[in-house]
């Protein structure tokens, strides 16, 4: 009998645009994962029990925490979750009872997971998404590396053998050497991506779940063409250009070919377009990548601009910026052609200098979201 995954061509779509925070992440999951290497395991991690997968996330859910903050938008915060609930809802495999989604406080265009149901999705990647269904294809990328253990599995690939070799006293101090030789290891393995077959099976887990959710099959596509052009605009460009992964070009055809094999699903698919950008008003736009950040940046944050009778993208740049030249930003942070015409009463994300004037932000403690 075939599996679902059998019926259509894979794809990959690394989710991950890895950076050096993941060092301190690992280091500290890397203690439990000692406290459980000689677990007989029940579940299909060998040596990890499921009760330690979940200790490991919760445990590095608050350095995560540490090294961004959560971003203080509860709206956006209840808005992620109630997507993220709803495509666990969907799911075959509920091996993990409970699921968590945070925004956190990072322009980094970036969605990431953590084992045991542990998941982020950064402010920068919201901004640079253009509807629900493009955030939907995100969120289900990353459940899927919970739910096929995809961290788990490459911590005991990564430093298995070397961490039984450090033995119980990894918190000691005269093993500090050893271990920073591990967690570089392992960081230097995540920096790469899970691997080309955890990225496939992913990539074709969450697009599945999305749109078993209801979501549109393209979504990922659509996303996947816009980001291209936002590398252009931004400078920061998307994980997954080594030799184990294809190039962009080539990911967009399949994610399309597996987009059309799932197209059929629903008729009336959802995406939720213009609800999705009204949440995004007054969003804190480029800026810090960590809590920490010292950078000097010039404070920024989008706004909407409903679009008008004979409006070009051209004419409300002149409108907004009194410069035609604003005219592709708009262009690409919207994910369309320069030369389109919008439609009327199409909502359009604007980037403007400032803070945003009305204080959305209810202070959210960590432990308080999800």
């Amino acid at each position: 009998m075939t599996s679902r995954l059998d019926r259509y061509p894979l794809l990959v779509l690394d989710m991950h645009y890895r950076t050096k925070y993941h060092v301190f992440i690992f280091g500290l999951i890397g203690i439990f994962l000692f406290s459980c290497v000689l677990v007989s395991p029940v579940h299909s991690v060998p040596f990890i029990s499921k009760k330690k997968e979940i200790e490991m996330g919760r445990s590095a859910d608050k350095e995560v925490v540490l090294q961004f903050g959560i971003y203080q938008d509860k709206a956006l915060q209840l808005y992620i979750n109630m997507i993220g609930q709803r495509l666990v809802s969907k799911l075959t495999n509920k091996e993990f009872e409970k699921f968590h989604f945070k925004l956190v406080d990072s322009s980094e265009i970036n969605a990431f997971a953590l084992p045991g149901g542990y998941i982020y999705v950064t402010r920068g990647l919201l901004a640079a998404l253009n509807d629900e269904s493009e955030l939907a294809s995100v969120i289900g990328h990353e459940i899927a590396h919970v739910t096929l253990h995809h961290g788990a599995k490459l911590m005991i690939r990564s430093i298995g053998a070397q961490i039984l070799s450090v033995g119980g006293a990894i918190a000691s101090p005269k093993n500090a050497g050893k271990w920073l030789a591990i967690s570089t290891a392992l960081f230097q393995q995540i920096n790469m991506g899970y691997g080309r077959e955890a990225e496939l099976e992913s990539d074709s887990q969450g697009m599945m779940n999305s749109v078993e959710a209801g979501y549109h099959s393209f979504a990922m596509v659509s996303f996947l063409k816009n980001l291209r052009k936002q590398e252009v605009m931004s400078g920061q460009a998307y994980h997954g250009f080594q030799a184990s992964h294809p190039e962009t070009k080539e990911r967009i055809i399949k994610a399309g070919t597996f987009a059309s094999a799932l197209s059929r699903k629903h008729s009336t698919p959802i995406s939720n377009q213009n609800t999705y950008i009204q949440k995004l008003k007054g969003l804190v736009y480029g800026g810090k990548k960590y809590l920490k950040d010292r950078g000097r940046y010039k404070s920024k944050h989008l706004d909407i601009y409903k679009v008008r009778k004979g409006d070009t993208l051209q004419s409300i740049s002149n409108k907004l910026y009194k410069d035609s030249r604003h005219a592709y930003e708009i262009a690409v942070i919207n994910g369309i052609k320069e030369n389109v015409v919008p439609n009327q009463g199409v909502m359009l994300k604007i980037i403007r200098d400032g803070v945003y004037i009305e204080d959305k932000s209810i202070y959210l403690k960590p432990d308080l979201v999800n």
